[in-house]
């Protein structure tokens, strides 16, 4: 094909493209009503499916650990529900309630004294007091307006909620004890000539996501036990739970996550400083703490845990948690990596696809 030919049929599938996006833009606008109850009816059903597809991926290590053991994988899927089960069950007896009952404090309590201590420090200084005035007007609580209560709303809320929580361990026990059949199943639709292709981005894409969440959960709890000592090292007491799981749980979003986290333990570091071991220059041994905990996860942890093939560069992180945060929200933040790293699994594929020729002599 020449590539005046060659420019012509990109031409012709921009075109087409720019066609169907135009389309679907003036059938939302005609069919906006019928269109949002069609996919709440798809969310009803994705939601619940997504996350049984992400915890299996938590819990894929485990299952192939027991099938080595276990000839039948059903067998092996129902062992791993009873532990899981037992896991989670011990974790919200032992840990789960005392968290719970210490953030109810900090919020009831020890956000009051934050918000004191803030605004003492800004009346001092005007410059200050307009920007603290300018914010707080957005998060206080007094100028939310009311809520007139819909009790359909809130009927449809509770049944989605109920349908989530038991179709969620439905979905994952399929998927745990049949994800290699229903890939296959998909591959069916796929012209023959692309199924090998597909089946191997699948292996690859699958092994990537499987390393990254098994290694960021990992990573999560390692940084909320360590954060935990370093805070109890540093007399927050009760609050060091708190403080440590809270933070190793926004380390769900790399690199900036852990400095929101830190903010919550500083601020509140700022306002008992006498009860701390460093008193009023606690803030920095927090800061510190969280530069050295980020650096050793970087380092250490991930690389050791994930490997290095899941590594992305933290400019290509930040920007994929911009683009996919903007268009998913929160669950994009967290799908964001996984994403990224599918992308990167695929190019580097079809560049191996086009050296073979090359290499052959």
């Amino acid at each position: 094909m020449k590539s005046s030919e060659k420019r012509v049929a990109v031409l012709q599938k921009l075109a087409i493209l720019a066609l169907i996006l135009i389309s679907m833009k003036y059938l939302n606008e005609l069919f906006a009503p019928q269109l949002g109850v069609l996919f709440d009816a798809a969310n009803a059903i994705i939601f619940p499916l997504a996350v049984a597809l992400f915890i299996s991926y938590l819990l894929a290590p485990i299952v192939k650990f027991i099938d080595k053991r276990v000839k039948k994988r059903w067998v092996s899927v129902i062992i791993v529900f009873t532990i899981v089960f037992v896991i989670v069950l011990l974790f919200i007896i032992l840990i789960g309630n005392m968290i719970y009952g210490q953030a109810v404090i900090f919020i009831s309590r020890d956000w009051e004294n934050i918000v004191a201590y803030i605004q003492n420090f800004t009346d001092n200084n005007a410059r200050l007091s307009e920007i603290y005035e300018s914010i707080s007007s957005y998060i206080n609580l007094d100028s939310v307006s009311s809520v007139t209560i819909n009790v359909v709303n809130i009927f449809r809320s509770v049944a989605s909620v109920l349908i989530s929580i038991v179709l969620i361990p439905v979905f994952l026990f399929f998927i745990l004890n049949d994800k290699e059949r229903i890939f296959e199943g998909f591959l069916v639709v796929v012209p023959k000539k692309h199924q090998k292709h597909i089946r191997e981005l699948g292996i690859r894409s699958n092994e990537i996501i499987e390393k990254y969440f098994n290694g960021r959960f990992t990573s999560m709890l390692i940084m909320s036990i360590f954060f935990t000592i370093i805070f109890f090292i540093l007399g927050f007491g009760e609050r060091s739970i708190f403080f440590g799981f809270t933070l190793g749980f926004l380390d769900i979003v790399p690199y900036v996550g852990g400095f929101i986290g830190m903010m919550i333990p500083l601020l509140y570091s700022l306002t008992v400083p006498d009860a701390l071991l460093f008193a009023e220059w606690t803030w920095l041994a927090i800061i510190a703490a969280n530069f050295i905990g980020q650096g050793l996860q970087g380092g250490i942890i991930q690389p050791w845990i994930m490997g290095r093939e899941v590594s992305l560069h933290p400019l290509l992180v930040l920007s994929s948690f911009i683009f996919f945060g903007a268009l998913f929200g929160v669950i994009g933040i967290i799908i964001a990596i996984p994403i990224t790293g599918i992308i990167k699994v695929t190019f580097e594929y079809f560049y191996e696809i086009k050296q073979e020729p090359l290499k052959k002599p």
